[in-house]
């Protein structure tokens, strides 16, 4: 894997406006080609119709061949690598969210647990399944190219009724069983503890915070994260933080001491070494980038 992580912005991709979810159809000529390591607060399926990718993702290498599908969770590191003289692949990418009715019944969580961060997998495999779902596929990328009124709750319901097949074909990668790594009331516990990090991620002492939600010494709560998330806690709060950062220099006037202090960093020079080492690029650089004040 390369060494700069990249946090996937939505605002400089495909995703469909003021809805969280990008559909799109791609044919690459190049071998060996790779995206650059990134991560994204929203799940990713890749459906491949021809030729063979490399997927790295929480230290293992997957390879993910013609007619097969990788689903990767939110919140992980990941790279894609064109291994073959050409491939033709479908990208899906959308929040977990929308997988569920205005309020979230507990039917509707245990049927899409496998697809929801908490189920304790780094992604998910499916043989020989891309024909079968070619045609909600297909479907999907005509939504998304005529945008007709409605347009987003038909992908929405594309988008579950692909996975409602999925669900009946699981081949979960990984040498860990969920139960082994996390109980169901610990992923509860991981889900709250998540939710709380994105909104006090400015706070000191959160691994404490975490500790305490999730109820686990340090030691238990550091191996049942990493195996989670394919990253440690500390990798994540620094990667929510950045994306907060990022959100604040494309969009304020507010200086680089006064971003770094509402992000949770109090030295704007350890802020600026954390920024660049999660883009490549420093808090200044990205501002004059993609600043749209």
């Amino acid at each position: 894997m390369s060494e700069l992580i990249y946090f996937e912005n939505s605002t400089y991709t495909n995703q469909l406006p003021n809805y969280p979810l990008e559909c799109f159809h791609s044919i690459n000529p190049i071998q060996d080609s790779k995206s650059l390591l990134h991560w994204h607060f929203y799940c990713e399926m890749m459906f491949v119709y021809k030729g063979k990718e490399q997927v790295n993702i929480g230290g293992k290498n997957l390879t993910i061949n013609s007619g097969d599908i990788i689903y990767i969770h939110p919140h992980l590191v990941h790279e894609i690598i064109n291994v073959a003289e050409l491939s033709e692949i479908t990208i899906l990418k959308f929040d977990t969210s929308l997988l569920f009715s205005q309020s979230q019944y507990e039917v509707e969580k245990q049927y899409w647990m496998p697809f929801l961060p908490e189920s304790g997998f780094q992604c998910l495999t499916f043989e020989n399944m891309v024909d079968e779902v070619k045609p909600l596929l297909d479907k999907l990328i005509e939504e998304e190219q005529s945008r007709f009124v409605g347009y987003e709750i038909r992908m929405r319901n594309l988008v579950c009724n692909i996975l409602t097949i999925l669900n009946d074909s699981l081949t979960r990668f990984g040498s860990q069983n969920s139960n082994n790594i996390i109980s169901e009331k610990e992923q509860k516990q991981f889900n709250q503890m998540l939710q709380y990090i994105a909104t006090h991620f400015y706070e000191e002492d959160l691994i404490q915070t975490a500790l305490k939600i999730c109820n686990l010494s340090y030691s238990n709560f550091a191996v049942k994260f990493k195996k989670m998330y394919g990253k440690t806690f500390s990798e994540h709060i620094n990667s929510v933080r950045v994306y907060y950062a990022q959100q604040m220099l494309s969009g304020t006037d507010n200086s680089m001491s006064s971003i770094s202090e509402a992000c949770g960093y109090h030295d704007p020079c350890y802020f600026s070494r954390i920024f660049r080492k999660l883009t490549g690029i420093t808090p200044l650089t990205y501002r004059q980038m993609y600043s749209n004040k």
